[in-house]
């Protein structure tokens, strides 16, 4: 019970950082700001608090330089990384199973803070985190669900048909319903919060898919 209370105050910290940081970005089309200020509106009530089980982060090697890279963000944003990291080592963290992409498996993990499958158990939202090595591709995808992306390393990003662009850090990326889009790192680690108000039941992002995540499959 001690150890449950403790997230939960640091699940409630994350939360409001959250909120304040989500309320500073403007820089949205109309439907990206609707679907923000859903999101904001669902992090103001909290869920219930469920230690999951253990999954250990394959990639752990990447939080000192996480840390060091850290540095060059925003105050605001600085904060929000620390909250994330000091919640590292009880998140379920979760590789995608994509076959025919070994680098991408091994090099990339993610985890629900706040979601069907997070430490907070909520079905109206989805707050993750995904880490990824250096110089790695986050292939093509997409989900019915609307989704904002928080942008806390350097990186890159596309949409559809689009050129790759740099959104700068501390910047929001909306993506619409079933839009495709990917993401790649450079040559430092990629560091992002994903948010995605869900309206109906939704199929973990951890469910086993058969094939590589691309133009065909739904995400």
């Amino acid at each position: 019970m001690p150890q449950q209370k403790h997230i939960q105050q640091k699940l409630a910290n994350l939360r409001q950082h959250l909120v304040l940081l989500l309320q500073q970005t403007n820089a949205l089309n109309s439907r990206g700001s609707t679907t923000l200020q859903s999101v904001i509106k669902r992090l103001s009530t909290p869920g219930d608090v469920k230690l999951q089980d253990y999954q250990a982060n394959p990639l752990a090697d990447l939080l000192p330089q996480i840390k060091k890279a850290n540095a060059t963000l925003p105050l605001m944003c600085q904060n929000m990384v620390n909250k994330v990291i000091d919640l590292a080592d009880d998140l379920p963290w979760y590789q995608r199973p994509v076959v025919n992409n070994q680098s991408f498996m091994a090099s990339h993990v993610n985890a629900q803070i706040i979601g069907p499958e997070g430490l907070e158990v909520r079905q109206d939202l989805i707050v993750g985190v995904t880490l990824m090595r250096p110089n790695i591709d986050y292939p093509d995808h997409h989900h019915e669900p609307e989704e904002l992306y928080l942008v806390l390393s350097d990186g890159r990003w596309r949409q559809g048909n689009g050129d790759w662009h740099t959104p700068g850090l501390g910047s929001l990326v909306y993506n619409s319903s079933d839009l495709m889009h990917g993401m790649k790192s450079v040559n430092t680690p990629l560091f992002a919060i994903w948010c995605l108000p869900l309206n109906k039941p939704f199929t973990p992002f951890s469910t086993p898919i058969s094939g590589p995540i691309g133009p065909s499959p739904t995400a």
